[in-house]
């Protein structure tokens, strides 16, 4: 059913979009930063574990991404209850590693083995009939044989499952059909890097394998095999200035490539980005990065690409309290919709800790995201058009958020987030809700975010 194919791959690039976003848009901000999750910690030899537990009330006025339409399910708003459980676990770190009987060991050799890894599990209850109550996971363990050594070998494996729904729900009646929006990504890879004495000079290469796999079968059919190669060099020729050098290669395939009979819509292909720059710091409180090269992407069917890639960060530390950052990306990723999408977006970060104990953070971001045009067998465009006539979307992109957290102890914290997000665009879906019969659907949105919370970490 027509219907149900446009809103199921309309759900991926509204997902594809999303994942454009900074990153406490979709994750606990207190967790995406290490340092900020882990308390004093407990000891068990060379090892120390790092638990804790957040509890949060939260508000999502728009949970199923709807832009309100009148051909679009109603907007949906719902309270949230999030509780989140997690544990950190290391080899000791370097305060540890300089306390009491280890002291000595601390100006000696780096050790042979270091690892770091985590886990945490995020239950969410909406309020809303409408949304599933469900469990979303993140675990990663990082092994690094040889650490500080002009030769080093760095495993990684990260699993993540998310469940909030990222498109409009399907059905509207007591009783219909809903979507299973469980998404799942594991990521596990090896690192090479090796340099001078004093790494001068340096280099890195690597290679992952990023499987993507969704829950429900709706949506299997763009499951996703990437295989990812990495590499880069640098040379230092100030004390803290470098010239650097990268690239990344993605062949990226669909294991489910012709299931539910839109296999034309997803298309095999290999994307190619290698930037050089500098990389340095003027002062002790002003650096600068600045990268410039070439994207491309092939494909089997249609729509290759090629273009500039960039990105310019400037950072300021006012104190070792303040910190501010500006800058500006423009970078190519592969899409579920039309193969790819082009991102350029700006956006700046501030983050101030006040007497050791309360932190707020800011951030926010204005960008464009491009996407290549999604093509049918027959050669025709599948989904939609701009108001136009058009069918090159595009999109503009805004994101902003705060974030505070208040430590009353060195293992307890309230935290408070508000986001806002907001896609505005001219593309409108074509949904064919009876033969013959098509109605346009408008694609952009409105959404605002806010989370209240209690958390101990040890």
């Amino acid at each position: 059913m027509r219907l149900s194919i446009v809103r199921l791959l309309g759900g991926l690039l509204a997902l594809a979009t999303a994942l454009t976003a900074a990153a406490p848009a979709v994750a606990q901000d207190w967790l995406s930063d290490r340092k900020r999750a882990e308390g004093p910690g407990i000891r068990l030899g060379d090892f120390e574990l790092h638990p804790g537990i957040g509890i949060e009330g939260g508000y999502d006025s728009n949970v199923f991404f709807s832009d309100g339409g009148a051909t679009s399910t109603a907007i949906v708003p719902s309270g949230i209850l999030r509780v989140t459980p997690h544990l950190l676990f290391s080899t000791l770190g370097t305060q540890r590693a300089a306390e009491g009987e280890a002291r000595d060991s601390a100006t000696a050799s780096p050790p042979s083995i270091t690892f770091r890894g985590g886990i945490d599990a995020s239950y969410y209850a909406f309020f809303a009939d409408q949304a599933k109550n469900n469990v979303g996971l993140d675990a990663d363990l990082n092994l690094v044989i040889l650490p500080e050594r002009p030769f080093t070998i760095a495993f990684h494996e990260r699993f993540s499952r998310v469940i909030r729904p990222f498109t409009e729900q399907r059905g509207a009646g007591v009783g219909a059909a809903r979507f299973d929006f469980g998404r799942n990504e594991n990521d596990a890879g090896v690192d090479f890097s090796f340099g001078t004495p004093g790494r001068v000079l340096a280099g890195r290469v690597g290679y992952s394998l990023l499987y993507n796999f969704f829950d429900g079968t709706d949506f299997q059919f763009a499951n996703a095999l990437t295989h990812n190669f990495t590499g880069g060099a640098s040379f230092r020729f100030l004390p803290q200035t470098a010239f650097v050098y990268d690239f990344q290669g993605q062949y990226r395939t669909y294991p489910s490539f012709s299931a539910g009979g839109i296999s034309p819509l997803l298309s095999d292909g290999f994307n190619l980005r290698t930037r050089v720059g500098i990389n340095g710091a003027f002062t002790n409180r002003l650096s600068l990065s600045l990268m410039v090269g070439y994207a491309a992407g092939w494909y089997g069917t249609r729509d290759d690409f090629d273009s500039v890639a960039a990105q310019a960060e400037l950072r300021w530390q006012a104190s070792s309290n303040v910190k501010f950052a500006l800058g500006y990306d423009r970078n190519f990723s592969p899409s579920y919709i039309g193969n790819f999408m082009r991102t350029d977006r700006g956006y700046v970060n501030f983050q101030l800790m006040l007497g050791g104990s309360f932190l707020v953070g800011a951030d926010a971001s204005l960008g464009l995201v491009a996407f290549g045009v999604p093509v049918a067998a027959d050669g025709t465009t599948a989904l939609g058009s701009n108001t136009d006539g058009s069918t090159n979307r595009s999109d503009i992109r805004v994101a902003t958020g705060i974030f505070a957290e208040y430590r009353l102890t060195n293992w307890l914290g309230l935290n408070a987030t508000l986001r806002y997000t907001g896609d505005f665009t001219d593309y409108r879906y074509a949904l064919e809700e009876m033969p013959g019969v098509t109605t346009l659907d408008p694609a952009g949105y409105n959404k605002f975010e806010g989370w209240f919370g209690v958390r101990a970490f040890y």
